[in-house]
């Protein structure tokens, strides 16, 4: 039996989708105050069925005010769930669902705010 290829690498997906919100990636930069707003796409999770990667993603949003934060967190829910999205070479996302809803969070630098939300991103692997 052949092994299956690998799944796409849905945070690689989301650096290349969300590219257009700001400077984007998967670790905080230690110059991020310069680079706001900053949006970290991160995998913790979730589930295949063998054809489907459903990865449980968390989407933060670092700015120098809530307002921006918000805003910019809003739009990237609107992103997320629009619909199918190629990234050539890397893979398709057919679908994200909201699992927890944009909200303020905590950060340990006060002049930095902090929108999170939680996404379900069904992707496949890469043709």
């Amino acid at each position: 039996m052949t092994d299956l290829a690998p799944y796409a690498d849905v945070e690689r997906l989301l650096v290349a989708t969300l590219g257009d919100f700001g400077d984007v990636g998967t670790v905080l930069p230690s110059d991020m105050h310069d680079k706001l707003p900053f949006v970290r796409p991160r995998r913790i999770g979730g589930t295949d069925n063998g054809v489907t990667d459903v990865a449980r993603v968390v989407v933060d949003v670092f700015a120098a005010s809530r307002a921006v934060a918000w805003d910019v967190a809003l739009a990237v829910q609107q992103r997320m769930i629009s619909g199918p999205r190629r990234v050539p070479g890397v893979g398709i996302i057919d679908r994200a669902t909201t699992n927890t809803g944009p909200q303020d969070a905590p950060y340990e630098d006060s002049r930095v705010r902090l929108v999170t939300a939680i996404y379900d991103v069904s992707s496949r692997r890469p043709h």
